[in-house]
């Protein structure tokens, strides 16, 4: 498979709590877009941190949602529920890709139906992102610092205007309807259908776990860089909005190394309040995941 090199390895030279944060990629459609579309389509916590821009225009988006969501009260306040995803590929009747997301006390559990074997949890309440493999009974771990430092790192590091440009990083969101929007980038082009949920606080919840899922993907590159959905997410969020339905044409041509990627995916999300026998019988068995996997760091887990 290609190599996915599409931020060089300078932004990824920041140490992780256990080992350096590796540039791990082995490219397939469904996996490789599953962790940044699947958390809603195309994951906050009190981080404060400077972006290094002294090289960098003025109008370069900030990549900051995560240090602009609120404060730990609003966790608080958010009502358990379940998202799900559903990913298509276009004309397809039956879903590529299913994927949910159980939101619960301030943790985020991300669970592939499709392909069950590794699970992610997004813990705001100890700002750490957990990686689980049911295979090799492993886990490791990575701190929300460290990916809100890697993120201001990786913007700080492309300077090149064409460069931004064909990373999504300075991709403008474009209101083209009632709560619908589009976003385009070289090779990339977005459309959403945003829905706002029964508590505001349920769209702040998706936009920290969208946020967190992009940030992780700049750590473990994959798939379509992750800025320009980023920035969507951020314009969702402003609306307190959820996405809905999404069509995500792909016609990446392997410009500067990258592999080629071509797709046409439809992208449908819906929730449900509360959380059912289902989602409460997978929380109990990753927080006993948690206990029991062995530690490793990111040179030794799974990909």
């Amino acid at each position: 498979m290609p190599k996915l090199n599409w931020m060089g390895p300078a932004m990824l030279s920041l140490s992780a709590r256990n080992a350096q944060l590796p540039m791990l990629d082995r490219p397939r459609l469904p996996r490789a877009l599953n962790l940044a579309i699947s958390v809603n389509c195309f994951p906050v916590l009190l981080i404060a941190f400077s972006l290094m821009l002294s090289c960098v225009s003025a109008t370069a988006q900030e990549f900051r949602l995560a240090n602009r969501l609120g404060d730990k009260t609003a966790k608080a306040k958010t009502p358990d529920f379940t998202l799900t995803t559903k990913i298509y590929f276009a004309g397809e009747r039956k879903p590529n890709t299913v994927h949910k997301n159980i939101f619960a006390e301030g943790v985020i559990y991300s669970v592939s139906e499709s392909d069950p074997r590794f699970l992610t949890v997004f813990d705001l309440n100890q700002s750490m992102i957990v990686l689980l493999d049911q295979q090799t009974k492993t886990r490791c771990s990575v701190s929300m610092d460290e990916l809100t430092r890697l993120t201001a790192r990786a913007n700080a590091s492309v300077t090149d205007p064409m460069r931004r440009e064909r990373l999504g990083m300075n991709a403008r969101v474009r209101l083209i309807g009632p709560q619908q929007y589009e976003m385009t980038y070289p090779g990339v082009r977005y459309e959403v259908e945003g829905v706002a949920p029964p508590s505001p606080a349920m769209a702040i919840a998706n936009a920290q776990l969208v946020d967190w899922a992009c940030r992780l993907n700049i750590a473990r590159p994959r798939g379509l860089p992750p800025f320009g959905r980023m920035r969507l997410n951020d314009e969702l969020w402003k609306q307190s909005l959820i996405g809905v339905k999404t069509k995500l044409s792909i016609d990446r041509n392997g410009a500067d190394g990258e592999p080629v990627m071509k797709a046409n995916l439809n992208i449908e999300s819906d929730w449900s309040e509360g959380l059912d026998d289902d989602a409460e019988r997978q929380i109990d068995q990753v927080r006993g995941y948690r206990v029991v996997y062995k530690q490793v760091n990111w040179s030794e887990f799974a990909d």
